[in-house]
């Protein structure tokens, strides 16, 4: 259950489902990602992510095309903000994404920013703690300044050199879930088959990239990672 007001429509598929599964769509084309976002939308649990790759590539304004899919998914935006919080979230929201993300390192008064500006247009704002020394107060930080959901995100660089992934976090997550008191996302070279555990660990959203993306049949990657973290809209 849902401990956390989220706007929009983000807030809604929460409500619906209990957990979710984000395609993280880190492409550099709005061509393949409209393709693999289409065949990943295998139940009304799944919400599809513009990843930094793309709208970097393609901007906002392309990306947004995800919005304009059949199934009519949940489109969030990951811009990363680390500035001028307010513009960021406001121009997500002007091309109809129903999310965005800022980091929690950004200062504070970006934070507010993007936070006052995601609850003036309705949408959902995550607060990513990619790259904190100190998730546990990032995610106290976090909530303090009203972000809607904390994503615990281990970084592809420092799984590459290290050999983390977030497969193996469930502790931190409930950790997080304990000082966040609201809905945790994780990402972070999850597998279709460690949703389950996840899940049971607390994870409201999960969120899986190349698992998905990268996999000879997307479609299929995208109905295991579903069917294992169970949930009530499947």
């Amino acid at each position: 259950m849902v401990e956390y007001q989220v706007p929009g429509k983000l807030g809604e598929k929460l409500e619906e489902c209990g957990v979710l599964l984000q395609v993280a769509l880190d492409l550099t084309s709005i061509g393949d990602a409209l393709n693999i976002g289409y065949h990943s939308l295998v139940s009304p649990a799944v919400i599809l992510e513009a990843g930094t790759p793309l709208v970097k590539v393609e901007g906002l304004k392309e990306s947004a095309l995800l919005k304009a899919l059949p199934q009519e998914p949940v489109v969030v935006a990951d811009l990363k903000t680390f500035d001028t919080g307010r513009l960021e979230v406001s121009l997500a929201a002007k091309y109809g994404f129903d999310a965005s993300s800022v980091l929690s390192l950004a200062p504070e008064e970006t934070i507010m920013e993007a936070v006052e500006a995601a609850n003036d247009h309705g949408i959902a704002l995550y607060g990513d703690l990619i790259g904190h020394s100190n998730p546990y107060e990032g995610a106290k930080k976090l909530r303090e300044l009203g972000v809607h959901i904390a994503l615990l995100h281990i970084g592809i660089d420092v799984q590459k050199k290290l050999g983390i992934t977030a497969g193996q976090m469930e502790d931190l997550i409930r950790k997080i879930k304990e000082v966040f008191k609201g809905p945790v996302a994780v990402a972070g070279g999850i597998k279709p088959d460690e949703t389950e555990r996840l899940a049971k660990a607390g994870a409201d959203i999960i969120i899986i990239g190349s698992a998905i993306t990268k996999a000879k049949n997307p479609r299929q990657a995208a109905v295991t990672a579903v069917r294992n973290m169970r949930p009530r809209c499947l």
